[in-house]
């Protein structure tokens, strides 16, 4: 076992809960089919000697004839039975006395009612097969989805590239004339951790970046030099030393719907890369933001997935990867936002990371029920506001219908000012299900 990887262990337990699960529902099936069959198959003799009782001449007459009673079906037997039954309530003779007739009257009642008992055991139990087989299939596409995303991880699909300015086959690197003039500048200590914190990590947004700075140099977060070194980076002295950092300008300059200003996105210049190199002897990872705005239909989107990832984190998850591809039995591609595993109890987690905004209500339906097929119908929404999670509550509801699922939902902006759930989680709403 620990040899094993968590990913390694987490797949061999859901294809061993799989496989429980089928071997179960296989072994409630046949014992279920066994006993049905030997009630029908008792009701069916009691038939066949009631009719030997009632007409003697009749079955050896057809036993002559290569046709026994035994190949007769239930309903031709107790037809048979009936006429039989009809002829001597008709026939007055001595020798069919009216104890006789009831006790056969009992004895049809009891056989229809062996029957038609019978007859509800098979319905009942062909229901109950009927729903372990959809659990099973349900179970097969969660334990796909997972095994795929948790694939994508192990090959860094989602994992951000490095970055390299230096030709790896120089054995050494030149060290250019500024960065000897920018170590003896003022605030070079503070500088520098920006520049190592964003190299090692890939972080944009700035307040992210002077919480880790703040950590690295045992200071306050809400300390203004830390600020102030990277304004120092983004527009430098003249003929100090060049700009190491560069603001990432977009379109919207509106505020945050999930409340207060939306902070500033950066990232290294070529000089900050290789400054970041020749500072740690290490490659830059990519920035977060440039890897992320591929895959998102937004910069504010975009920014909520890395403001959602951050406090998942400080919130006791693990972020295996952002946006993987997964490939569902019905054909179609789901592509959740984040893939999470919550470390207290190592459950997996899909979660789609969703703005107040206007949404085009075509697409909206398929994507809720291709989230549930993934999940299992477990599903996590974070919002930027509570609107938003009010709305998508909503949209979940109808879409899903009478689906029997799980949804957990949350916001930012609530969550920012200290809302918590009633066991001090950050899910803070939810909503089960059945059928």
């Amino acid at each position: 076992m620990a040899d094993l990887t968590l990913e390694e262990f987490q797949r061999s337990q859901s294809q061993q809960i799989s496989r429980d699960i089928i071997a179960q529902s296989e072994e409630q099936q046949h014992r279920m089919q066994a006993t049905a069959y030997k009630l029908w198959e008792n009701a069916h003799e009691q038939l066949i000697k009631l009719l030997r009782f009632l007409d003697q001449d009749y079955d050896e007459a057809y036993e002559k004839g290569n046709h026994p009673l035994e190949g007769f079906n239930d309903g031709d037997l107790a037809y048979l039975i009936l006429i039989r039954v009809r002829s001597l309530k008709q026939n007055n003779s001595t020798q069919a006395s009216i104890q006789e007739i009831d006790l056969l009257r009992k004895q049809i009642k009891e056989i229809s009612d062996k029957y038609n008992h019978t007859e509800k055991q098979k319905t009942e139990l062909v229901e109950k097969n009927k729903l372990l087989l959809q659990e099973n299939e349900k179970l097969n596409a969660h334990i796909s989805a997972l095994r795929q995303a948790n694939l994508k991880d192990e090959l860094h699909e989602n994992r951000p590239p490095l970055i390299n300015l230096v030709d790896s086959k120089e054995k050494s690197v030149s060290i250019p004339t500024w960065f000897a003039l920018w170590k003896e500048s003022r605030g070079f200590e503070k500088a520098s951790t920006a520049i190592l914190v964003m190299g090692r990590t890939g972080k944009s947004l700035r307040p992210s970046i002077t919480k880790d700075m703040a950590v690295t140099l045992k200071t306050s977060p809400d300390n203004g030099s830390l600020d102030e070194a990277i304004t120092r980076l983004i527009e430098p002295e003249q003929d100090t030393y060049p700009q190491m950092i560069e603001k990432i300008s977009t379109s919207s300059s509106a505020g945050s719907s999930s409340g207060g200003n939306r902070p500033d996105i950066v990232r290294l210049t070529d000089s900050g890369i290789l400054a970041y190199q020749l500072l740690s002897d290490q490659l830059a990872s990519e920035n977060e933001y440039d890897r992320l705005i591929l895959h998102h239909s937004t910069p504010e989107h975009t920014v909520l997935n890395i403001q959602v990832c951050e406090l998942l984190e400080e919130s006791g998850y693990t972020i295996k990867s952002q946006v993987p591809q997964i490939q569902l039995h019905n054909g179609s591609t789901f592509i959740p936002d984040i893939l999470a595993v919550e470390r207290s109890t190592g459950e997996t987690i899909f979660i789609e990371v969703e703005r107040d905004t206007h949404k085009d209500q075509g697409s909206r339906k398929q994507k809720w029920i291709n989230f549930y097929e993934a999940s299992n119908g477990n599903l996590f929404v974070f919002c930027d506001n509570l609107t938003c999670q009010r709305a998508i509550q909503a949209e979940i509801n109808i879409s899903l219908g009478d689906l029997h699922y799980n949804s957990s939902l949350t916001n930012l902006h609530g969550l920012r000012q200290g809302k918590r759930s009633g066991n001090g989680g950050i899910w803070l709403s939810g909503k089960q299900k059945n059928i």
